[in-house]
């Protein structure tokens, strides 16, 4: 006997335009944690990216009823949260970006890589965190929603409002971007694995 998956999203939210907090509170359980993890990686701070995504839920359950659906519900609640984190950061303008605390440490295991190798892809990954913050707003948006969040490209231009041409023409100067800023910040050029 299959299984039902429920209602879909577009029936959620159009259950929340009409006043179901049940309907918002599923669509929250099936996109909150991505939205968060966007918001996070956008806002800097789990502060921030908290209030950004509570600010985005808010205003989405609030505006419900403004969804068109000319966007599916998950590229449109991006879109909110992203306006949120926009807001936010504009409110943060020359405030310093706080630093995440390392969680890795507490989670070592003996019997795994070498120190020499975690030193090495730790630094490659504080490198890869550190050139992602110092992208343009743009860049780091639509790689955050394409690469991290794997949004197709389809959603990830709804989200940012432009042409499936234009998002990946932005996508690629982004990736270009990162890694050069990658390579500045590891003194060196990338080289890419071959299996």
């Amino acid at each position: 006997m299959p299984i039902d998956p429920g209602p879909t999203d577009e029936t959620l939210l159009a259950r929340c335009a009409a006043g179901d907090r049940a309907a918002f509170d599923e669509l929250v359980s099936r996109h909150g944690d991505a939205l968060y993890r966007f918001a996070l990686r956008q806002c800097r701070s789990g502060r921030d990216a908290e209030d950004a995504t509570q600010d985005g839920l808010l205003a989405a359950w609030r505006g419900a009823a403004t969804w068109r659906g000319e966007a599916a519900p998950r590229t449109w609640l991006f879109q909110v949260v992203l306006h949120a984190c926009r807001r936010r950061s504009r409110r943060r303008v020359g405030e310093p970006a706080q630093h995440a605390p390392v969680e890795e440490a507490a989670a070592l295991e003996a019997g795994g890589p070498a120190p020499d190798e975690r030193l090495a892809t730790d630094q490659a990954g504080a490198a890869l965190r550190a050139a992602l913050l110092d992208l343009p707003e743009e860049a780091r948006e639509v790689l955050l929603l394409r690469d991290v969040e794997g949004l197709s490209g389809e959603e990830a231009a709804a989200v940012l409002g432009l042409g499936l041409a234009a998002m990946k023409s932005r996508l690629h100067r982004a990736r270009l971007e990162l890694k050069a800023g990658v390579e500045a910040l590891l003194g060196g050029a990338l080289t890419e694995e071959r299996s």
